[in-house]
Order: C-alpha cells, then sequence, then structure tokens
C-alpha cells in the first residue's frame, strides 16, 4: 500500500510543477467530494489518503492535500517521495520555511530515485532563492511552424504554403519587496523568430518574410486593499517592443501600460487595462503612435475546466493627419486539464475562438490608402507536460479574412509544433 501511495504522491506532485494547474483554489473537480468521503470513511487506509491528495490537488484544494500528505507522514515519516511532494506543495502555496525542512528531510532519509534526487535539489535551489526574496525563469521553446493560405479565386496572388524553423525564449525574475500587500518588482522578457506570410497591410502582397518579435518590460506588481474580495492587484510597466516584419518594415516603440487584475473569488478573474506606445522609432510605417485597451476575465468550473473571454483594441495617430488606423478583436477560450498517465505526461488543451475588426494603412503600395478587413479565426492548443521541466506542444489554427478589396479574401491554416524546456 505504501508503495502505491507513493506513485499516486508523485502524480500529484508533477502535476502541481506541470504549469497546467492554476494557484490557489481554482474550484473542485467532480470527484473531489467522493473522495473526501471515502477518506473520512476510511482514515487509516493510505491508499484512500493518496487518492485524495491527487483529487484535491487537480481541485486547488493545496489546504486539503497539504493535511493529507501529513497524515500519511506521521504513518510514514521516512517516506523520501512524499516529503518531496509535501515540499512541492508548500513551495506552491508560498510556506518556504515548511517547504525547506520537508525537501531538506527527505534528502536525508534517502530513498529517492537519481531523477527525483535531481529534482530535489532543484526544488531546494528555488525554495532558496524565495526566501531570498528573488524568483526567476527562463523558457526555451523551439520546433517547426508551417502556413498554407489560400487566395480567393480569380485573386491576384497564387495559393501559398511554406515550412519554418521556430524560436522562442521567454524570461522573468521577480523580487519580493517584503511588503504586507506582496509587492514586487518583475523584469520580464521575451524574444520570437519565423517566417510568416503577410498580408497587404503589412508588407507586399505574397511575401514571405523572417518575422521578428521582441519585448522587455519592468512592472510593478502592486497589491490593493481588498476587502470582501479574494484578490486585487494593480500592475504598472515601462515596456519596448519590436516587430520586424522585412529590411524595410519594422514597427518599434517604447510605452507605458496599467492593468487592474480583481479576483471576486477563488474561482474567478477579471482584469481590465489599457496604454500608450510611441512609435516615432519604427520604419516603413504611417503611425507615430498607438493607444491600446484591453478587458476580460475567465471563470473556472467544478470540472477543473476554465472559460475565458478577452476583448483588444488599438487606435493609431500620425502627427498631423490625427487617427490613422483602428483594430479591434474579442476572444472566447475554453479548455483546461485532459488526462493524466502517471510518470508520462499531462494532457491540457483548450480551444479559443476569435474574431475581429482592422482599418489600418496598407503598407505594400507606400501611400497610406487605408484597407480595411474582418477576420474569424478558431484554434486548438494541445500541450504535454512530460516532465517538470519539458512540454510538447501542438497548436492548429484556420482562420479566414475578409479584405474590404477586390478578389483579396483568404483562408489559412497554420501549424506549431515545438518543444519547451523550463529553467528556474
Amino acid at each position: 500500500m505504501q508503495s502505491s501511495a507513493r506513485t499516486i504522491f508523485g502524480c500529484a506532485a508533477a502535476l502541481l510543477f506541470s504549469g497546467v494547474l492554476p494557484a490557489g483554489a481554482q474550484g473542485l473537480f467532480a470527484g473531489y467530494d467522493d473522495a473526501f468521503s471515502a477518506r473520512i470513511a476510511s482514515p487509516a487506509d493510505n491508499g484512500t489518503l493518496a487518492q485524495f491528495v491527487t483529487v484535491a490537488v487537480n481541485a486547488g484544494q493545496y489546504d486539503q492535500a497539504i493535511s493529507s500528505i501529513e497524515q500519511y507522514l506521521i504513518k510514514y515519516p521516512r517516506d523520501a517521495r512524499a516529503r518531496l511532494a509535501a515540499s512541492r506543495l508548500y513551495y506552491h502555496v508560498g510556506s518556504y520555511e515548511l517547504a525547506r525542512r520537508q525537501v531538506q528531510y527527505g534528502i536525508e532519509v534517502g530513498g529517492l530515485t537519481e531523477s527525483e534526487q535531481q529534482e530535489a535539489v532543484r526544488l531546494l535551489a528555488r525554495i532558496e532563492r524565495a526566501l531570498r526574496g528573488v524568483t526567476w525563469e527562463l523558457a526555451l521553446t523551439g520546433g517547426v511552424f508551417s502556413a498554407f493560405t489560400d487566395f480567393e479565386p480569380g485573386g491576384a496572388q497564387g495559393d501559398d504554403s511554406f515550412v519554418s524553423p521556430y524560436g522562442r525564449a521567454d524570461g522573468f525574475v521577480r523580487w519580493d519587496l517584503g511588503t504586507p500587500s506582496a509587492d514586487a518588482l518583475v523584469l520580464s522578457g521575451s524574444l520570437t523568430a519565423t517566417e510568416r506570410f503577410f498580408t497587404e497591410d503589412l508588407s507586399v502582397p505574397g511575401s514571405e518574410k523572417t518575422f521578428v518579435h521582441g519585448n522587455a518590460a519592468i512592472t510593478w506588481d502592486k497589491g490593493l486593499p481588498n476587502s470582501g474580495i479574494d484578490s486585487l492587484r494593480l500592475l504598472l510597466s515601462a515596456f519596448a517592443v519590436t516587430d520586424r516584419f522585412d529590411s524595410d518594415i519594422h514597427e518599434t516603440g517604447v510605452g507605458l501600460s496599467g492593468r487592474f487584475l480583481v479576483r471576486p473569488t477563488v474561482e474567478t478573474t477579471l482584469f481590465a487595462g489599457g496604454g500608450y506606445i510611441d512609435l516615432s522609432a519604427s520604419q516603413g510605417i504611417f503611425a507615430d503612435s498607438r493607444v491600446f485597451y484591453e478587458a476580460g476575465g475567465s471563470y473556472r468550473f467544478r470540472n477543473g475546466q476554465a472559460l475565458g473571454l478577452r476583448f483588444v483594441g488599438s487606435n493609431d495617430f500620425a502627427s498631423g493627419s490625427g487617427e490613422i488606423g483602428r483594430s479591434y478583436t474579442g476572444e472566447v477560450r475554453y479548455g483546461g486539464l485532459l488526462m493524466t498517465v502517471p510518470d508520462f505526461f499531462a494532457w491540457s488543451h483548450q480551444i479559443a475562438f476569435s474574431a475581429g475588426h482592422s482599418d489600418t494603412p496598407d503598407l505594400s503600395v507606400g501611400i497610406g490608402t487605408s484597407i480595411k478587413s474582418d477576420f474569424w479565426r478558431i484554434a486548438s492548443e494541445s500541450d504535454f507536460q512530460m516532465t517538470e521541466a519539458q512540454k510538447i506542444s501542438v497548436d492548429l489554427a484556420y482562420r479566414e479574412t475578409n479584405f474590404a478589396v477586390a478578389n483579396s479574401d483568404r483562408r489559412s491554416f497554420e501549424m506549431l509544433m515545438s518543444y519547451t524546456l523550463t529553467l528556474n
């Protein structure tokens, strides 16, 4: 029975740090009540106890999972794998001293496999950094991006398809400022490079160009008085961003943004924000500045799935000409953890539908002629978390764009297959 419990504890810990589960309680899985009742009915059954830990982690009930592991450790104090699982749970809820105590004892007891020993050492290093008020993460992604574009019959362009390497790096460093409201300073950035097919309002029609996107930001994450709700925070950022479409066209700017993040309950998140970008350093575009805005939210259901809504928009301006462009997009997203295979992978999946409108200058002729377009897009996004630090992703998307120009409508299908290694 102890061996079975250890396997389930390991699975729960792997799910907790796979990145597919949210922080804090996020609603209950359907089996939570049954697992809880079984635990009460058989308090001495370690298998029932271990099963409840897994269900509690999936349900976001980390306090219940922690208390259950602690009960297990009363009977089996020298179970190093359970100590490691307890340490991960304490780390996740921010109890770093308890997390350090558990992982250190687990290492001293021995009995961990070589891979578990390595995970324990890495976890201890993260805990030590967190105790010093510093956490960081670097995610490196490589893969293959492919696209097929089908123009409306009779259009000026022929069909186009291509396959391109894809690379991305994302990272952040977070400094805890030691305030009662858990204020922090966050330095973050990302860099993406691939090939992309560009439409009339971005480059020469029919051209396939190297696309590079980069951004960097420094953010003050400030907690606000939140009487009666779960959380209320204000994020203020200064940032720089660049999108390089080809050697003649790149959009580069610096700006400021703000965002309110509200959690009325542990299952519900709402946000709203906006900002300003100075685009005067750009080349080959007509806009000198941009104002952008966003609003949305998400709700996590009892079955562990989540529904998200988001609306974003922007307005472009040029000196002496006023507003010269605008765009807006709405998105609905649904998904969550689908299944797990112990010691193999955890599969999470999301499906997203978005639609929007754009009215921007046509860069292909260089005279600022406005082009209007409407689009809709549906996407399927799957992540297979193989280990704490490794995942494989398969993203599929279909998009239809209707331009306000004769015979310029197009349909496109895109696929991205990638591998991500996360260091922290």
